[in-house]
């Protein structure tokens, strides 16, 4: 299927390998596994439009996926620009280079936004991540691991809210309890129920 072909910050709109290379760059080079990189590119597709265009995410086993990323990756492995190692996705030197020609071209409106989801996503293991993802954004019909997330669902809210990446708002409603509620639990724990500093990715504040 034929890209289309609009302007991104005053040139081509980028394609789904050039994407990958970015997030790896705004990542410090690596990610932690195939689902943190395609759910981190989920993610950024929520925030910026020329991404969502040419890129199609699909609930499947593990929540959104796309096969155009997928594809896209292997091309970056076999062109040398990433090489995968006990399931971390790491940017090469040459990766590197070609990243940062693409990065300084960017505005400082989409570094800021890869920026912000490569240390959302890296900050979170894969089962903190699929939750999130699941609670805020859906795509759960296909999944496998579902049933097994909203059995610690409380336990995995708790970590990810402690790590300080969301509002006592928003882990409520990943634990799936009222506000409330999820605060005594927290103060039984000896936590205390501030609210976190770092702005959530997405509903949070609108909750």
């Amino acid at each position: 299927m034929e890209k289309l072909r609009r302007s991104i910050d005053g040139f081509r709109l980028l394609e789904p390998l050039e994407w990958i290379l970015l997030f790896l760059y705004a990542a410090n080079g690596r990610v932690s596994s195939r689902i943190h990189l395609q759910k981190g590119l989920f993610i950024l597709s929520r925030h910026i439009d020329e991404l969502r265009n040419i890129i199609e995410f699909d609930a499947y086993r593990m929540g959104p996926w796309s096969e155009e990323v997928s594809d896209a990756l292997e091309n970056a492995i076999l062109n040398g620009f990433a090489s995968e190692s006990r399931g971390m996705i790491v940017l090469t030197e040459y990766g590197f280079a070609k990243a940062k020609v693409l990065w300084d071209k960017l505005s400082e409106k989409y570094r800021k936004i890869l920026l912000d989801v490569a240390r959302f996503v890296n900050a979170m293991s894969r089962d903190e991540l699929l939750l999130y993802i699941y609670t805020v954004y859906g795509y759960s019909e296909k999944s496998d691991v579902i049933n097994e997330l909203l059995a610690k669902r409380r336990e995995i809210a708790t970590n990810i809210f402690l790590k300080g990446l969301i509002s006592i708002e928003l882990a409520s409603k990943i634990a799936g309890e009222p506000v409330p509620k999820f605060i005594e639990y927290l103060k039984k724990r000896g936590i205390k129920p501030f609210t976190a500093e770092v702005n959530d990715i997405e509903e949070a504040g609108k909750l």
